[in-house]
């Protein structure tokens, strides 16, 4: 990827239509769209083929990008049919967030690290047929396997990085904690292939102060009302000399577009500056 790509993950824009679609990504200062691949979305496994030339090129005249997918697609898929990387390949696709791990309580950890990373191993080799990179989206909850940057590069160490990379994403690892975010993106380096543009905040509601939880909630907010220090994380950016995307993930507001659109347009009016103050570009 030859520069740093602001993208915006549709997940919430599902009742729109692909014009209406790249009208909101123009007007919040995206400049691409990812390609979901999902049931009842612009693009669908069954139809993969035939809807995403169609929803790229229908963005393109828009002159919105789309260099990026969010998929469902595992080693052991394209192992079996590598149809997906071509079309993909073909299509202008450079990287693409891959399925999750599960984290299997039954077992031990170590083994289904080992049998986690076997599964990167083979999703290297199918990538590199196609010189496209898959990515691996660090995410949070009791089912997922990884759930921090050092689980994650665990992965992917001394694997080739042009063909798979890791997504941190802090509004999903607050879930869990957080990530000292110098060092973990500096310790990704190469690997480094995105980051999830989403944050979260502590909420507390004195109704429920006798409560295990002591009465503290955690839900998602834009990035300018976050937890997050996102100073921290340009200027680690700018040090790698970063150039994969920021994907936008806007999961606030979620059943309300007239609240989510104006939010998400000075969310990413605030994080083109903050990356601008730090030279990121």
């Amino acid at each position: 990827m030859n520069s740093m790509l602001y993208t915006l993950f549709p997940k919430f824009f599902q009742s729109y239509d692909v014009n209406q679609l790249a009208a909101v990504a123009r007007d919040s200062g995206f400049d691409a769209v990812d390609l979901v691949v999902r049931d009842g979305y612009w693009v669908t496994p069954e139809r993969f083929a035939e809807e995403a030339p169609a929803f790229v090129q229908a963005m393109q005249r828009s002159n919105v990008k789309v260099e990026f997918a969010t998929t469902g697609f595992s080693p052991e898929m394209l192992a079996q049919d590598d149809t997906p990387l071509r079309v993909m390949s073909d299509i202008g696709i450079r990287s693409f967030r891959m399925s999750y791990f599960s984290y299997d309580e039954h077992e031990h950890l170590f083994t289904q690290m080992e049998k986690a990373r076997a599964s990167m191993h083979q999703m290297a080799e199918l990538c590199a047929k196609y010189n496209i990179k898959a990515v691996y989206q660090i995410h949070h909850g009791d089912r997922m396997l990884i759930h921090h940057a050092y689980a994650a590069l665990s992965l992917v160490e001394g694997l080739p990085s042009e063909y798979v990379g890791i997504m941190p994403d802090p509004g999903n690892q607050f879930h869990e904690g957080t990530d000292n975010w110098r060092r973990a993106i500096g310790t990704l380096g190469s690997y480094l292939a995105g980051m999830g543009m989403k944050d979260a905040q502590y909420v507390f509601n004195p109704d429920n102060k006798t409560a295990p939880s002591k009465g503290w909630s955690k839900q998602w907010t834009p990035c300018q009302n976050g937890v997050t220090n996102w100073h921290v994380i340009a200027k680690a950016l700018h040090e790698v000399k970063f150039q994969g995307v920021l994907n936008f993930q806007p999961f606030y507001h979620s059943s309300d577009l007239e609240l989510l659109i104006p939010a998400l347009q000075a969310e990413v009016a605030y994080i083109k500056k903050i990356m601008n103050e730090a030279g990121v570009s």
